[in-house]
């Protein structure tokens, strides 16, 4: 293949892999698809884990595995050699270029997805295990969806806010579980056999999960789990209501960055919404969006209530 056809051939893989590229007809199809064939494939591992079901498909399910399993490799493999042509300077370079992107992760991703083939392949690990690491496929769905993207960039943005609710928590975890491994320890020495152990009891309480098989039977004891549950109740709130302005915040910018064109048009008038943005006109009659130079819409003069252009 010639080297122009090589290089036109990677740049337009890269336009349908790139994320930042704005979504073609063609990248909607090919995502669209991928979803599927992740979907049809988590739900054929979950499927697999009936006996009855196995026993009459095994077939079936063998051979969609081989497929979905081949179009994973080509396309990670495809991903990788049109790196070069992304967005991100980091991989401009054809060796190291490459190199860093299979370092991402989304690139280890799609990696995980061919990874329980390959380990079959060469007789290695235990099958029910590889049949449950087919279930990570669905992490290439995170590639695609804003939602996630919202919540990562939310992740980073309130990372240090985060971390100190960690630490506040894991503090609150450690304090109380050793508190009630000094009251209840001597009375259910079988239950509250350790610090570690009074801390499992203070995570069912601070979470409000409360599953019953650690409950504290002295009067200070309950005492000091009811203290735990409230400051549990508390600190999950905030940490809930942090998450929840972060995400609400990272919501108003992306609609910010990306605005959309409302067209309303009638006999008399013509309502036109971008942002803070003005339209143009081409002479002819169109309007011309700002920021593509895309025909909107023909104007049309207003009408009296004979129907005649008005300043005829």
């Amino acid at each position: 293949m010639p080297e122009a056809s090589t290089k036109s051939l990677r740049h337009r893989l890269a336009v349908i892999f790139e994320d930042e590229e704005p979504r073609s007809a063609l990248t909607r199809a090919f995502n669209m698809a991928l979803a599927v064939l992740i979907v049809l494939n988590v739900s054929c591992v979950v499927l697999e884990s009936v006996e009855e079901i196995r026993r009459h498909f095994a077939r079936a399910f063998d051979l969609f595995e081989q497929v979905a399993t081949a179009f994973f490799a080509v396309e990670y493999v495809c991903r990788v050699w049109a790196s070069v042509d992304f967005h991100h300077q980091n991989y401009r370079d054809p060796l190291w270029g490459r190199l860093r992107y299979m370092r991402s992760f989304f690139a280890l991703v799609d990696l995980v997805a061919v990874l329980p083939a390959v380990i079959g392949f060469f007789g290695a690990g235990d099958l029910r295990v590889l049949r449950l690491l087919r279930l990570l496929r669905m992490l290439k769905l995170v590639r695609h969806s804003t939602t996630f993207g919202l919540l990562f960039a939310v992740l980073r943005e309130e990372a240090r806010s985060i971390s100190a609710l960690i630490f506040v928590l894991l503090l609150t975890v450690t304090i109380s579980g050793s508190l009630m491994y000094m009251l209840e320890g001597e009375e259910q020495p079988a239950v509250f056999t350790s610090i570690p152990a009074a801390m499992w009891w203070a995570i069912e309480t601070i979470t409000t999960v409360g599953y019953g098989d650690m409950v504290p039977i002295t009067a200070i004891g309950r005492i000091l789990g009811g203290i735990v549950s409230i400051v549990g109740i508390g600190t999950l709130a905030l940490f809930s209501g942090l998450i929840t302005v972060g995400f609400l915040d990272q919501l108003k910018s992306y609609r910010e960055q990306h605005p959309k064109v409302a067209v309303a048009i009638s006999r008399t008038t013509i309502t036109v919404t971008q942002g803070n943005a003005d339209l143009a006109s081409d002479g002819t009659g169109h309007l011309q969006c700002p920021h593509c130079g895309g025909l909107l819409s023909r104007m049309r003069p207003k009408r009296n209530d004979l129907g005649e252009p008005l300043g005829a």
